[in-house]
């Protein structure tokens, strides 16, 4: 919340001092032109009309400015009288002395303020003023005042002798007219004032006025605090001390520059503020009294209270540099007992200098009196350069109970202690519900960077792990004239009530980091979600980050949550679209490896690389459906290695099943992996995945043949032959198979995880198994053999037949490929007699 706003009287006491410097009693020889509601006489005169009085052959004087300041003591009048000395010699002011007559007849002889008191003489040739004082009682105004020049004459009666007078006209004026401005000599440097605007301000059951004037800087030197004390004076007599405004107390106007000072006042609400003057006055240290400077008169008071209207344009000033400010648009949404507003507000550096923001604070003023702090982090410490525009997001979350249609958004300077701190500005923020975007619909966003068309491509909830993950395909486009550096984002996202930020993560599918005028560029919000909650509205914000800074890039609301999902029929194909990963997936076969436990259910997948160079294939992520909606996460193995155009590489998936799932309803759903904002390498861990697809089966059993055509895909089994040979007085029986094998090299594969087992069984139903590794155990090539002996003590065998199985086994589970019976021959042993 806002620091509470402290009582202006404190403020005003520890205000600093102004920080400009006007030399008193430097004043120009014109006195100001009176309002345009008087005379054509009036409007001409000055004091130079006044003409001079002889002080004695060639030595003259001048009334060149004459002004007054009320004050308690009495008001004390100032005049300046201008020496011109045209003799060859000096001419001593001891000798001259000069008196006021006020229009009521009281007469007081001037006395000059101290930084005059020590000019004694006026040089040959030259010309000298001086500045003199009078305390005029109560006497309120110039107009009618005499000044009298006297000499000594010490044959007069009273030793002195008028040399002349100066009679003040009614009609002249003091005070600078309105629209006016007046040039003066301000710590010896030529400057140009005028008093440019009155405003008014009421907070927190206070009213205030605040007096704009600015200073040109004509000279060739920084133009700093002159130490003045500014009054502000109303057409009543009433008069008020006037602190300088906080953002003007420290201040400098650099040589040829223009600079707007201001200063505030509490005044009591009944005030009547029409035809308002601004007094500047100094104190003379050592005669304790105050010496008018200048008065200006103030412009038609304007009511701030107002705020800027919908969408408006707002010019503010800072560091003396225009800035444009706009509150560029608002929407809200509710949530719980809080409307949810979403704020874009606009700046912009009219300025030929870079300017820095003060840490404002921003706060959601209602209607009731509320005010609700507003996160203004954004705006801390930002730098506009010359021209420069940046969109800036706010959020607030304002009580429902309070009006939403009356509200505004308040923009004040840092608070600081023991001061008044203003409105900037207040702008109204027009009611808006948000808008819940609808799928495939684009909606415009503007930032910093420029504005685009962003819609929602596709929403996909599925499973992953133990819960579920969501994916929302974007696309954005840039609709601006100039090509947009993509910044690096982060996202925020929110499911219904629940805040799903901490598992999102964003995938630019093809890496994209800028947009040309038109172009578009696809992006993937993901997030995790417990699979049993249900939700119906999806917010996305897309966040900025800049070092510490984070911002609103664009942002998202959606209640149109249909899974958008690409099924694909048995035998059919889908394709991967993602650059540099662009392919063909197809079913090859599909089938079910079973035991007395449980089944597994094992797929290959056929891709083709239809890109036109070479690459690497996306990593999979796969899942089992059961047509009641249960899932089945699966394995998948598949090579790394690159193909080119139009190469192949085989992809194998599996999944264990409860023998109670009917795996010919299953359906296959395949998806894109990706890691930490990328697509994820082939064998490393996924993430999550993108672009999921649903692939229905063609699940075939595997039915025994004979030997001579085996698929093991991608290898190719042949059995040409197999002998088998039972030797007389031996106790085994030794069988040589004659086999051919070949490899399709058309395809990339991962690791081949099947096995060949080799089933022998003899003529008594005995049987032996050997388990095969195709390319290692058997070789490839043709006409290769494979031996092995079967040890039977119990029985002899004389002949008949043995019967070769061979299964194909995956993940612990035998498929029967095929069994064929081969005669054995008997060998006697030879007679050892006959031999002899």
């Amino acid at each position: 919340m806002l620091k509470p706003i402290r009582n202006c009287a404190a403020v005003l006491l520890s205000s600093a001092i102004i920080s400009q410097t006007i030399a008193p009693g430097a004043h120009t020889a014109q006195a100001s032109v009176p309002s345009n509601n008087k005379s054509t006489a009036a409007a001409v005169f000055t004091l130079e009309s006044l003409g001079s009085i002889a002080l004695k052959s060639h030595v003259s004087v001048k009334l060149t400015n004459i002004d007054m300041f009320a004050q308690p003591s009495g008001n004390i009048l100032i005049y300046t009288l201008s020496y011109n000395n045209d003799t060859a010699g000096n001419v001593a002011l001891i000798d001259y002395f000069s008196k006021v007559t006020t229009p009521g007849g009281t007469v007081v002889q001037g006395k000059p303020i101290t930084r005059d008191a020590a000019i004694k003489t006026v040089p040959a040739k030259s010309s000298q003023t001086v500045t003199y004082y009078v305390n005029i009682g109560k006497a309120a105004k110039v107009n009618g005042v005499k000044v009298s020049v006297y000499s000594f004459d010490f044959s007069s009666a009273n030793y002195q002798k008028r040399l002349g007078v100066f009679t003040i006209p009614t009609h002249y004026s003091t005070v600078v007219p309105e629209g006016q401005s007046r040039k003066m000599m301000i710590n010896d440097l030529p400057v140009t004032a005028k008093a440019e605007s009155l405003q008014q301000i009421q907070m927190n059951g206070k009213v205030y006025l605040k007096a704009g004037i600015s200073f040109a800087n004509s000279g060739t030197k920084v133009l700093s605090d002159p130490g003045y004390k500014a009054y502000l004076k109303s057409s009543g007599g009433s008069v008020f001390d006037l602190k300088l405004d906080d953002a003007s107390s420290n201040y400098a106007v650099q040589p040829q520059e223009k600079k707007m000072i201001y200063y505030l006042a509490e005044v009591p609400s009944y005030l009547k503020t029409k035809n308002m003057i601004l007094q500047l006055a100094q104190e003379d240290p050592t005669l304790k009294v105050n010496l008018p400077i200048q008065s200006f008169s103030l412009p038609t008071v304007t009511v701030l209270d107002s705020a800027v209207p919908n969408y408006a344009v707002k010019k503010i000033l800072i560091a003396n540099n225009t800035v444009e400010t706009q509150l560029k648009s608002a929407s809200v949404y509710p949530e719980n007992d809080f409307a949810k507003w979403s704020l874009k507000f606009r700046m912009k550096n009219l300025g030929n200098k870079s300017v820095t923001l003060p840490a404002y604070e921003l706060v959601v003023k209602a209607a009731e009196g509320y005010s609700i702090p507003v996160d203004a982090k954004a705006l801390a410490n930002l730098t506009l350069k010359p021209l420069e525009e940046k969109i800036i997001d706010f959020s607030a979350d304002v009580p429902l109970k309070v009006n939403q249609d009356k509200l505004q958004l308040q923009v004040s300077e840092p608070p600081a202690p023991d001061k008044v701190i203003f409105p900037i500005a207040r702008y109204m923020i027009p009611y808006s519900m948000e808008n819940g975007g609808k799928m495939g619909i684009e909606n415009l966003f503007e930032n910093s960077h420029g504005t685009f068309a962003v819609k929602l491509d596709s929403f996909q909830r599925m499973p992953w792990q133990d819960g579920d993950q969501i994916a929302a395909k974007i696309s954005i486009r840039n609709t601006s004239s100039h090509a947009v550096q993509m910044p690096k984002l982060k996202a925020l996202v929110k499911a219904g009530m629940s805040d799903l930020s901490g598992t999102a993560q964003i995938v630019a599918a093809n890496g994209f980091t800028a947009l040309a005028p038109n172009e578009s560029a696809e992006m993937y919000v993901l997030a995790g979600v417990p699979f049993s909650y249900n939700f119906n509205q999806l917010r996305i914000i897309l966040q900025e980050i800049s070092g510490d800074e984070v911002t609103t890039f664009i942002s998202l609301n959606t209640n149109d949550l249909n899974n958008v999902m690409n099924n694909v029929d048995a035998g059919g194909s889908f394709h991967i679209d993602i650059p540099g990963k662009k392919a063909e997936v197809r079913e090859r076969r599909t089938t079910v490896y079973g035991d007395s436990g449980s089944n597994v259910i094992y797929t290959e997948l056929e891709m083709v690389n239809k890109e036109s160079r070479q690459s690497k294939p996306a990593q999979l992520v796969a899942y089992y459906k059961t047509p009641d909606n249960q899932y089945y996460e699966a394995k998948v193995n598949q090579s790394s290695n690159s193909t080119g155009p139009e190469g192949k590489s085989l992809v194998t998936v599996w999944s264990k099943l409860p023998q109670n799932v009917n795996a010919s309803e299953l359906k296959l759903y395949l998806g894109e992996g990706v890691t930490e904002g990328k697509l994820t390498d082939v064998g490393d861990t996924s993430t999550g995945y993108i672009n999921m697809v649903g692939l229905s089966l063609n699940v075939t059993p595997i039915k025994p043949s004979i030997l001579n055509s085996l698929d093991l895909f991608p290898y190719n089994l042949s059995i040409v032959n197999a002998v088998s040979t039972a030797t007389e007085g031996k106790d085994t029986l030794d069988t040589v198979i004659h086999y051919n094998l070949s490899k399709n090299e058309e395809y990339e594969t991962g690791t081949y995880e099947h096995k060949l087992v080799l089933e022998l069984i003899d003529p008594y139903g005995e049987s032996m198994e050997k388990t095969l590794v195709l390319g290692t155990d058997w070789t490839i090539g043709n006409g290769k053999s494979y031996e092995m002996s079967f040890n039977n003590k119990l029985r002899k065998i004389y002949g008949g037949t043995v019967r070769i199985n061979l299964y194909d086994e995956f993940q612990n589970r035998r498929i029967l490929l095929g069994s064929q019976a081969y005669p054995i021959t008997y060998v006697k042993a030879p007679n050892d007699a006959n031999q002899e």
